[in-house]
């Protein structure tokens, strides 16, 4: 993993888990997330794990999302996966896309999708926050006067009722 480059190939293990219920037997969850060399390869796929690869790339503009995430209590990978519905109990994951920007993540939860999580490596950690580090420019804060010093003519109406 670079700098300069900002991208890294990672393997994802979604496991089967048992479960004492009388309708669903089992669940899948996203189990494990790690770095690996380019054309290293992917494990075998069993009936309790789904292994599936895939590229992480890290964008200047995603950069506070990536600083929200290495400044978290326990910084974490996110992945998307998918499970085909019409398949019922034989649907095995389907790895979507893995990021390391909270607010990646967010915007996939927020169109109803899943996203599962697990800690990231120490030397990944290393790596997010310094790439956070050289890219987050934090926003200047706009500090809003109260409308009291605001001049009259120049209120308008600043978000209240003019009833």
């Amino acid at each position: 993993m670079s700098l300069e480059r900002a991208i890294c190939t990672v393997h994802v293990c979604i496991s089967k888990i048992a479960q004492q219920h009388p309708w669903v037997p089992f669940r899948w969850q996203l189990s494990q997330v790690f770095s690996v060399e380019l054309g290293t390869p992917l494990p075998s796929n069993s009936d309790d794990h789904e292994w599936g690869q895939a590229d992480v790339t890290l964008f200047e503009d995603e950069a506070d999302g990536y600083y929200l995430n290495c400044t978290a209590t326990t910084p974490a990978w996110f992945v998307h996966y998918r499970l085909d519905e019409e398949l019922g109990s034989e649907a095995r994951p389907e790895l979507r896309f893995v990021t390391l920007s909270y607010n990646e993540a967010g915007h996939i939860l927020d169109a109803g999708e899943l996203v599962e999580n697990v800690p990231i490596d120490d030397d990944t950690g290393r790596w997010l926050a310094e790439f956070a580090e050289k890219h987050f420019k934090p926003e200047p804060r706009k500090r809003r006067r109260p409308a009291s010093f605001v001049a009259p003519a120049k209120r308008g109406n600043m978000g209240g009722s003019n009833e």
